[in-house]
């Protein structure tokens, strides 16, 4: 199989046992946590250049900006499934209070944590909620700047509103920013480990399907030999040992069949089954004939009906007691066919492995399977796939 084993993290998330996705993912937090708190650290840091050089205020400050950082990124990072974390509205409560309450002390040292509060409201809100949420503290501190500003010069009354609404756009856009990227990172992560997963199943399904084709006419062949060699036995021990040795080399060839498939080099063609199987129901004593008309063929319309002759005439060795049968694929109306007709059926309930396989082999090309019984015990197995689908 190409693709690396993924394994189920905690919560039932997929995540690559290796690669360099894993570390994108790690990176890409890393650059949120760290944008993050450089980010806290700028409120705190100005403190002591305006005038609050007090220890403990210091202490205080850095403390509360910690807190910022922390519930900030708890928003950010329960928001990585598009989900929100659990009690939300409660952390984002107490981010509004860690960003406001300060700032009755603080005005112009704290009021740059106000872009945390943006940052939260834009991860968590949606709809014209998160565009109040997001506009109201650039605008109301734009306007508080103008308020205190009065009477000073306009232009650098205007000069301090432009670079504040600036200062304020740009760190938002950054902490949304990093956000949005760890979030869009993390969804292509578990869409890779999810497709590696998909690809082990499909890569699973289709080596059982193989054996199971594979196996079935193989074994049946086995069972066949082995009993005409036991009945051979006595009679005509030359011709028992032939079966015998015929067995050997049945069961040494599967062997090498079965090591192709589970490889994915096992190939198989119509006209090849077609010849096989034919004398493999003779050899049964069931008269048998086949007519394949169909030159040029695609590669996998031929796959698709060679596993369907094989799988077809393993149930007519397995399932009935029949006398006669036929292989027929040919052409008609720009489909190409597959019609395996044999009397002496047994009722089934049920389509079985072999029969599911192979619709889905056919549906895969858009093609369709058919199964009838009849009641003079007429089975009527027919695949059809379009020409086009190869």
């Amino acid at each position: 199989m190409s693709e690396r084993i993924a394994r189920r993290g905690p919560g039932g998330v997929s995540r690559p046992l290796s690669g360099p996705w894993l570390a994108t993912v790690r990176h890409a937090r890393l650059l949120l946590i760290g944008t993050t708190c450089a980010t806290g650290a700028l409120a705190p840091s100005r403190a002591p250049a305006q005038g609050f050089d007090r220890w403990d205020v210091a202490v205080l400050l850095w403390v509360t900006a910690a807190a910022v950082v922390l519930v900030h990124l708890r928003h950010v990072f329960g928001t990585l499934s598009n989900g929100r974390p659990r009690w939300w509205p409660a952390t984002f409560a107490l981010l509004t209070a860690l960003v406001y309450v300060p700032a009755i002390w603080f005005p112009q040292a704290w009021g740059i944590s106000q872009v945390f509060f943006i940052g939260s409201a834009a991860v968590l809100f949606c709809g014209p909620l998160r565009v109040i949420l997001v506009t109201v503290p650039v605008i109301g501190t734009a306007a508080g700047i103008l308020v205190d500003g009065v009477g000073t010069d306009r232009r650098l009354l205007v000069a301090n509103v432009i670079e504040t609404v600036v200062v304020f756009t740009v760190l938002a856009a950054c902490l949304v920013g990093v956000a949005v990227l760890v979030r869009a990172v993390d969804q292509l992560d578990r869409t890779r480990s999810d497709l590696a997963e998909q690809a082990a199943g499909r890569e699973r399904l289709r080596v059982s399907r193989d054996l199971h084709d594979l196996l079935g006419q193989s074994l049946s062949a086995v069972s066949l030999k082995g009993d005409l060699a036991a009945a051979l036995l006595a009679s005509d021990p030359r011709a028992a040992r032939s079966e015998i040795e015929g067995v050997a080399t049945l069961a040494r060839d599967t062997l090498q069949a079965m090591r192709r498939v589970t490889l994915g080099e096992h190939t198989v063609s119509l006209r090849g089954e077609a010849e096989g199987a034919t004398a493999l129901l003779c050899a049964a004593g069931i008269d048998t004939h086949h007519h394949i008309d169909l030159p040029r063929l695609a590669p996998d319309i031929d796959d698709a009906l060679a596993w369907g002759t094989r799988e077809g005439v393993t149930n007519v060795l397995r399932h009935s007691a029949a006398r006669t049968c036929s292989i027929v694929a040919g052409r008609d109306d720009g489909r190409v066919f597959l019609e395996i007709v044999n009397d002496g059926a047994q009722r089934r309930r049920g389509a079985g492995n072999g029969l599911s396989g192979l619709a889905e082999r056919a549906a895969a090309l858009s093609g369709t399977l058919s199964a009838q019984q009849h009641r003079d015990g007429t089975f009527r197995l027919r695949i059809e796939i379009p020409e086009t689908a190869g």
